[in-house]
């Protein structure tokens, strides 16, 4: 009989970000794997008033997304329904939270059914950190996590944080983000006038990416080295937004600044082969999947040292890496590359060894093991059977 999982994730496609392009993949591979796989996700869309559901099967994964017009209150209540109530149709075999708000729903809908089934609680991004700034999520996280049967984090860094509030020892493991290898006849990046002092970041310009902090250590390059500060992406919170705007405007770099608004993943590539430099100044970081995707094409590569970077990431060797909140660090390590074409071939290569070694070989073989794992655990067996024989 094909085992049902519930996939509860706070972000899926078309919705952007780094979340979204990982919960999309644990999807594809547990559906190739042979699971049922069911996805409950929210979706802001402008266009609407109330909050609704939308049910569709996108290339044979059933996607539950609750649409909402931006009452993220509104729409957390909906899908924690929603999750009860597949529940009682499909009778999942295993619940995943693919961010810590999104694992309570799965708890809520195993205590409402009265029979035990595992639940994996996946730290993703920086959500580590609602634990400590978000007073209001806090207490349903630290009961989610003490519930779960077992806790996932992209990085040691964010099980160690939690730890601290949750025993997670016996019951966690690190299962880090992969980079699909680009195809043979790809084209890698390659410096050549079309890039050459191009400064960029790419993804969902949220204030954790510190874009400020890029700002300033862009503007204080030499004029000589200054020809485009390209920020691929948009940003989600305003107030960042004006921050942000504020530095370009003080530094007088507005002609030099591309901010493109939001784009297609499919466009991700292309412009980071544009790119001279590609740059994640974050304050956290989960496993960033843009560091990785410029890491497979090979793009030399300046990040700050938190979170799973500070883990993956050799100084020199695969990328140049700078303490978070130094502006002067950072520019020193631009500047290095864009000055040193040697320095750049030699990062390249490194960038390109590290994504073989994040491959999806690695991640899957991750996934699907913790999975059959708790499946075939007689703590859960013994309660189907039970179930089966009351039946």
């Amino acid at each position: 009989m094909t085992q049902r999982i519930c996939l509860s994730s706070q972000i899926y496609p078309p919705e952007l970000g780094g979340v979204g392009v990982a919960a999309h993949r644990l999807a594809c591979t547990l559906l190739a794997a042979g699971y049922e796989v069911h996805v409950v996700s929210a979706h802001a869309m402008t266009s609407r008033t109330e909050v609704t559901v939308e049910h569709t099967l996108h290339d044979g994964i059933h996607v539950h997304r609750v649409c909402h017009g931006g009452n993220w209150r509104d729409a957390a209540h909906v899908l924690g329904d929603l999750v009860f109530n597949l529940d009682e149709q499909y009778d999942f075999d295993l619940f995943h939270g693919f961010f810590l708000t999104a694992v309570y729903p799965c708890i809520r809908a195993v205590r409402q059914s009265g029979r035990r089934r595992p639940v994996v609680a996946s730290i993703r991004g920086n959500d580590a950190l609602t634990l400590i700034n978000h007073p209001l999520t806090r207490a349903p996280i630290v009961s989610s996590l003490k519930n779960a049967s077992w806790i996932t984090s992209v990085n040691a860094a964010y099980l160690d944080l939690v730890s601290i509030d949750v025993d997670v020892q016996g019951r966690s493991s690190v299962i880090r983000n992969s980079v699909k290898p680009m195809p043979q006849n790809a084209e890698l990046w390659r410096l050549g006038d079309h890039n050459r002092h191009v400064v960029g970041t790419v993804g969902e310009l949220r204030k954790v990416k510190d874009i400020p902090l890029l700002v300033r250590a862009y503007a204080a390059l030499p004029l000589r080295y200054r020809r485009q500060l390209c920020l691929a992406g948009y940003f989600q919170d305003q107030e960042e937004e004006r921050w942000t705007n504020a530095l370009i405007s003080e530094f007088a770099i507005e002609p030099e600044v591309n901010l493109t608004g939001p784009f297609p993943h499919s466009e991700v590539f292309d412009r980071l082969r544009g790119m001279h430099v590609y740059v994640q100044p974050s304050a956290y970081e989960g496993l960033p999947n843009a560091l990785l995707e410029a890491a497979s094409l090979g793009i030399p590569l300046v990040a700050t040292e938190v979170g799973g970077m500070k883990e993956i990431l050799r100084d020199g060797e695969n990328a140049l890496v700078v303490p978070h909140g130094e502006p002067a660090a950072m520019t020193a390590a631009i500047e290095r590359i864009l000055q040193d074409d040697v320095l750049a071939m030699r990062l390249s290569a490194g960038a390109l060894q590290l994504a073989r070694e994040l491959s999806p070989e690695n991640e899957n073989a991750g996934w699907l093991g913790l999975y059959r794992n708790l499946l075939s655990s007689p703590e859960f067996a013994s309660s189907a059977e039970s179930d089966e024989v009351a039946t």
